[in-house]
């Protein structure tokens, strides 16, 4: 849980759901070796209920991995759980230099995510989720985002 403290001399309590992306394996383009991991794949269909699309905005298809009975019991909802795994995957690595410098994230994601759905696979539950991007190119994810 992270612990903020407002202007106002309230404490909010904000409860994070730690949570990762599980690689995708293309068919054809094994990442195994010296090859990193690729985390998601960039989507070609048309979204023309996204505004931006193709020119701002582009989609991920991505998996999420997380311990799905821990995070039932902290959110009341299926959006609320996937809202926070989005918010928790957004937010930036702690910097190797200290104060000096800032990281930034390495998936910058837009909320809320464009649709989701909870499969279960090999006994375990997980987030087979499309989410929002700024970004048209990502070195995690295959491919590149359609430019319009």
């Amino acid at each position: 849980m992270d612990v903020a403290i407002l202007k106002s001399g309230l404490v909010k309590v904000k409860k994070v759901i730690k949570c990762t992306l599980q690689p995708i394996v293309r068919k054809y383009c094994p990442t195994e070796g010296d090859k990193k991991p690729k985390y998601g794949i960039y989507l070609q269909q048309m979204y023309w209920d996204v505004k931006g699309y193709g020119k701002k905005v582009w989609m991920v298809a991505v998996r999420i991995d997380l311990d799905y009975d821990k995070a039932k019991e902290t959110c009341e909802t299926n959006d609320e759980i996937v809202q926070k795994c989005v918010e928790f995957l957004n937010t930036p690595l702690k910097s190797k230099y200290g104060k000096r410098r800032k990281r930034k994230s390495l998936y910058t994601f837009e909320m809320p995510a464009y649709s989701y759905k909870i499969v279960e696979k090999d006994g375990t539950k997980i987030i087979s989720a499309k989410l929002k991007t700024k970004e048209r190119k990502n070195k995690y994810f295959w491919g590149s985002g359609i430019s319009l």
